[in-house]
């Protein structure tokens, strides 16, 4: 995440971060006692958690704290990376014609003159983007981190001018004992008493956003018992829950082979929609997306390529808008002008769209292709994104129309 741009995915805090992606998690029988553990990880955390938040590191006119700098500062700014009780000072050197400088007190000792890392530059479009990889001493130990920013001078993140975004690539191999079973999570970055954890219940190596997840101070049931999970004193600790949960529901498998979830709704011109029963004999895209989604729109002439290609042999598409509240309006409006005639589903509920719940969607665009007589999945993003949607709806068509 780059702290100062839009994204298409749902964020959720994962040792801070969003977003939206596949973590690295283990499930083991066994184990005889509640509780939890936790593993420092020096680094690589980032891509076992599967994400991070950036954190923000605001520059000043200080050098409060600084001990020794650079003797060649020609017009620095400073300021201070935080992770828990722990500050590391770093000088920002952004003198005019000259390349940026940076330097990172990675053994917190306020000397800075000899603490230079390599600051790379590159264009973004119209504007400069700066990013470094330093190393900490955390725990004993030296720990990765990565540090970035974004050019002062871009309009767009004006908010981000006299900032530097950074996280650690270290972390925490958490591991909870409930009810006899282990599930081990990932954190990238140091735990706060706010946060969630996710674990891969099913052992699919997905993570869902709904049914995978556990937040600090939140009951939740993963296994029979409810738990809450807390965090203080630099420790986790697990609780059995006042509140009695039901155990919490399984993802849905949506599998190629495996069956689609029916449902039956109202389209945005308020007709009946009976999902997937009303598509027998064709095979339909079920496509959740929103006027908002760029790489929704971005897919639409390939979606439409194929719609024409295929219409009238048997392809259909079901739209599932994931568009805000009192947008059905601005919904017709741009189905209409993008040539859109396929059927619309719009409740204005942004993230909790019925059918998104359903589908247990956290990124749009989602799509499933399915057999309108069977509701076997047949297809999904991996074949029906670009211009092999094309290709895979033909596929699709040929093996139904001899019966395969």
């Amino acid at each position: 995440m780059d702290g100062g741009s839009g994204i298409f995915t749902k964020r959720f805090p994962l040792g801070g971060f969003t977003m939206f992606a596949s973590l690295a998690l283990a499930l083991v029988l066994g184990v005889p006692a509640d509780g939890v553990t936790m593993k420092f990880i020096p680094s690589g955390a980032v891509a076992k958690a599967g994400g991070y938040m950036p954190i923000r590191c605001q520059l000043t006119g200080s050098d409060a704290g600084i001990t020794k700098k650079p003797a060649d500062l020609v017009a620095p700014r400073y300021g201070k990376l935080t992770f828990g009780s722990s500050d590391y000072f770093i000088i920002l050197d952004e003198a005019p014609g000259k390349p940026a400088r940076l330097f990172v007190d990675s053994n917190m000792d306020g000397d800075l003159s000899n603490d230079a890392v390599e600051w790379k530059s590159q264009k973004r479009g119209d504007f400069d983007f700066w990013m470094a990889s330093a190393k900490i001493l955390l725990n004993k130990e030296m720990c990765g981190l990565s540090l970035y920013r974004f050019d002062p001078k871009d309009p767009q993140r004006a908010t981000l001018k006299d900032t530097v975004l950074y996280y650690g690539d270290f972390g925490y191999e958490v591991t909870l004992s409930m009810d006899g079973k282990t599930m081990t999570s990932f954190i990238a970055g140091q735990p706060t008493e706010k946060m969630s954890l996710s674990v891969d219940r099913n052992g699919d190596n997905k993570i869902s956003t709904f049914k995978e997840r556990i937040t600090t101070g939140t009951p939740f049931n993963f296994t029979g018992t409810t738990y809450v999970l807390r965090f203080k004193g630099g420790q986790f600790s697990l609780e059995t829950a006042a509140e009695k949960l039901p155990i919490a529901e399984l993802p849905p498998d949506l599998g190629i082979g495996k069956k689609a979830l029916p449902f039956t709704t109202k389209s945005i011109d308020g007709e009946a929609v009976n999902f997937p029963s009303d598509y027998k004999g064709k095979v339909v895209m079920l496509d959740f997306w929103a006027t908002w989604c760029g790489p929704c729109i971005a897919e639409l002439p390939n979606v439409k390529k194929a719609y024409e290609k295929w219409h009238e042999a048997g392809f259909e598409i079901l739209g599932i808008s994931f568009d805000q509240e009192n947008m059905a309006d601005k919904v017709k409006e741009f189905t209409a002008k993008n040539g859109m005639p396929w059927r619309h589903v719009y409740e204005g509920k942004f993230w909790n769209t019925t059918q998104g719940l359903q589908y247990d969607v956290n990124g749009i665009p989602f799509v499933l292709l399915v057999d309108g007589d069977s509701g076997e999945i047949l297809a999904d993003s991996r074949t029906l994104r670009g211009e092999q949607i094309v290709q895979t709806i033909e596929k699709a068509l040929a093996k139904k129309k001899s019966g395969g």
